[in-house]
């Protein structure tokens, strides 16, 4: 394990009294990377203290977010994953979305709209399809989803 990327500073570095978030540099460090070793955690710029890094690892793998491959080396699950992005969502002040053109949104086609969302954002939120310019309501959107799901999409 030579290629290690590290999250960038303000991740591990958090700005004035923000405490640091070992929850999110953990699962940033596993999703960006195919698995890591113990000592990345430990090691230069991050330096987790052994007993800091115990605690939340076991934390992580107790709620399904991380996996235990071999002794020392960790990835992420798929579950891991969505909390990541959750993390990371909150973080940002911001967050841009994309949103499909006027010419898919010309029709009231709300399963077209959903999944172009879908596939073109990391992560959506249920208020990001109320929100404008999408503004579908709430009981057209319960209900595209539910067929949706149904079709395994």
């Amino acid at each position: 394990m030579s290629n290690i990327i590290y999250p960038p500073e303000e991740i591990y570095k958090p700005l004035g009294l923000e405490k640091k978030d070992f929850e999110h540099i953990i699962l940033w460090m596993l999703y960006n990377n195919d698995e890591c070793e113990w000592s990345s955690f430990t090691k230069d710029p991050l330096a987790l203290r052994l007993s800091t890094l115990s605690k939340y690892l076991s934390l992580l793998k107790g709620r399904e977010y991380v996996e235990n491959i071999s002794r020392g080396h960790y990835t992420i699950t798929p579950e891991g994953k969505k909390r990541y992005l959750e993390l990371s969502t909150s973080r940002e002040k911001g967050r841009k979305l994309s949103y499909p053109p006027a010419v898919i949104r010309r029709r009231r086609q709300y399963d077209h709209w959903i999944l172009w969302m879908l596939y073109n954002n990391n992560h959506c939120k249920w208020a990001d399809f109320l929100a404008e310019p999408l503004s579908i309501n709430q009981s057209s959107l319960s209900k595209n989803l539910n067929l949706l799901k149904e079709k395994n999409l």
